[in-house]
């Protein structure tokens, strides 16, 4: 991710962006699906601790790829095309992919050697976009799971539209459900459960061990990230990973990182009572960007709310905020808010996060420390 992290803002501050998961896989993942190979992850210096980097130390010729790079089977044989020094750009001059023994992210993106345009090229350009092709990600991804596989077979209480549209993985538990997948795939991973009476509209991803409480109602396009809680009414949004939204309350047109938590309640607007466009803070850029007619919010990793939290239209919420305040909450809360305004102290931040992943029967590691460390050093309380 050393081209376009800062787009991927306040997901791609914790950990690479080759983590956020949208569909089926997180970047990363999806990319070694299509190789068939396993990768490595070139980060910013204070995020590389959190993963190997043994490449860093040699010499060897390997192929840098821009990890918002749509993969498909006509640019993975592309790159693997390419000799020491050369690059691939997009037609409009964007950086695809290199081949190099450099090791420092200006030599990787220049490369050495005219470079060689690819127009079949498709980006993911920021953290919107992840919404608005969200069902494109869900559809590949579930060809690319489930092909040449069979699904474990669903229970007779519950009842299915579109059956060979729907893929049950090894473990998962569905009783007395309502299952819709005529409108797009449904993905229900390892030991993952749906209780009773929980009805989903596809196309929706429920990852490995997540939970739908009873009565929950989803609706596409979603991806319920593993270790997920989900309850109430979502629709149209992203929980990646170990988070909880289990109660009732509404969730639309939002992306939640990892190890969040809504509290009983809590509801976001993902349309504005004027039906007007909506403005989204762009942290990179400092500024306000218009994003649509419809956005709920953006969650970064370790966030919480309280019960019966109030979530504007177009809100930017940093990275281990803890959310409580009265009526509408301000639309931009930034790293370590405590409440509505910063000043979560670090000491607290890493306590608190222990006793949360600590539920899940996680601990935080020294690296994710570090990180925390980092950012809290950066911001300004």
């Amino acid at each position: 991710d050393i081209a376009d992290r800062a787009n991927f803002y306040p997901f791609s501050l914790t950990r690479s962006l080759a983590e956020c998961r949208v569909g089926l896989y997180n970047f990363q993942e999806r990319w070694e699906q299509i190789l068939g190979a396993e990768t490595g992850v070139f980060t910013e210096a204070y995020l590389q601790i959190l993963y190997l980097s043994d490449f860093l130390s040699n010499k060897d010729s390997i192929y840098f790829i821009n990890i918002t790079v749509f993969p498909s089977m006509q640019l993975v044989e592309k790159i693997k095309c390419l000799k020491e020094g050369e690059k691939l750009i997009s037609p409009s001059g964007k950086w695809i992919a290199t081949r190099s023994q450099e090791r420092t992210f200006t030599k990787i993106l220049l490369g050495e050697h005219p470079p060689i345009v690819f127009n079949e090229v498709d980006f993911i350009d920021n953290a919107v976009q992840l919404l608005k092709k969200h069902a494109a990600f869900i559809q590949h991804d579930f060809i690319l799971a489930t092909e040449n596989r069979t699904t474990q077979q669903l229970g007779v209480t519950n009842r299915a539209i579109q059956p060979n549209q729907i893929f049950i993985e090894e473990g998962a538990q569905i009783s007395c459900a309502n299952l819709n997948a005529s409108e797009g795939p449904i993905y229900i991973g390892r030991e993952a459960v749906i209780m009773e009476g929980a009805s989903l509209r596809g196309p929706i991803v429920l990852g490995s061990k997540a939970v739908v409480k009873m009565n929950t109602s989803i609706y596409g396009s979603t991806t319920i990230g593993p270790y997920c809680l989900a309850g109430g009414e979502i629709k149209n949004s992203i929980m990646m990973g170990f988070s909880n939204k289990g109660h009732d309350g509404y969730l639309g047109d939002s992306i939640i990182g990892n190890w969040c938590n809504l509290g009983a309640g809590t509801c976001n607007s993902n349309v504005k009572n004027s039906a007007g466009k909506v403005e989204l803070w762009n942290e990179a850029n400092q500024v306000w960007d218009t994003v649509g007619q419809k956005m709920g919010m953006l969650v970064g990793d370790y966030s919480r709310f309280a019960i019966l939290s109030r979530i504007n239209t177009g809100s930017y919420i940093g990275v281990s905020a803890n959310v409580f305040g009265k009526g509408l909450l301000p639309k931009n809360l930034p790293n370590f808010t405590w409440g509505i305004v910063p000043g979560y102290l670090l000491e607290k931040v890493i306590e608190d996060i222990g006793n949360w992943k600590q539920m899940k029967g996680f601990k935080i590691s020294q690296e994710e420390e570090m990180v925390l460390k980092h950012l809290h050093n950066q911001s300004q309380f």
